[in-house]
């Protein structure tokens, strides 16, 4: 499942927000026997720092870490390989306020991101071997996605993301080579649970 849990965004006279997110997604996949096939979980912590320059513009920063850890299973339970994987990331935006009816804001928001893909550390459970990857990576994008907020009260908002649409542009660079994608469009080529799970994100604010 991916869960995209917001932690409280508090604003002082309407115009700082200190918030952040919280972002967990595991999958399983590997027979009864554990003889083939592997598992992942991937965990980020983004908190955020904002500034309301008028009721329909905010800028700001995320900011935060990131791991993800990976295990093959190589004919058995005790029989696999693991990976893990940590980074860094900063992601400054810009979100504007589209259109207010009743409690409903649809917004759109654009997003710069920088990853810093650190050194990764693997791990053969079979032949007891531990391995320092050198080759960290570096990751340059912009997009912009849509969303929608919706106001409980004056106090309390939920924030919904949908990731599904999209413009985006994205640069890795991985020991002086680098690769580019960029698209415009809607993202519905993988039918999978998992994928349409991740193409929705949620956050609950609490302003005062």
């Amino acid at each position: 499942m991916t869960l995209a849990l917001a932690a409280f965004a508090f604003a002082a006279n309407a115009q700082f927000v200190l918030g952040g997110n919280l972002g967990a997604f595991h999958t399983n996949n590997h027979t009864d026997d554990y003889l083939t096939g592997s598992t992942t979980t991937d965990i980020t912590i983004m908190p955020k720092v904002g500034y309301w320059l008028n009721d329909k513009m905010q800028i700001g920063m995320q900011f935060g870490w990131g791991m993800e850890y990976r295990r093959d299973y190589l004919g058995g339970d005790d029989k696999y390989s693991s990976t893990s994987d940590p980074r860094l990331m900063f992601t400054p935006y810009f979100r504007y306020n589209v259109a207010t009816w009743k409690n409903f804001t649809v917004f759109c928001e654009a997003q710069a991101n920088l990853t810093l893909d650190l050194e990764s550390s693997s791990y053969n459970k079979v032949t007891d071997v531990t391995t320092d990857n050198k080759d960290a990576m570096t990751m340059i994008g912009l997009r912009v996605v849509p969303g929608m907020n919706y106001a409980f009260n004056e106090h309390f908002s939920m924030d919904l993301y949908i990731n599904i649409v999209s413009a985006y542009w994205a640069m890795a660079s991985r020991d002086g080579a680098a690769a580019h994608q960029w698209g415009l469009g809607v993202n519905m080529e993988d039918q999978t649970l998992d994928s349409h799970l991740s193409n929705f994100s949620i956050g609950f604010n609490y302003s005062f």
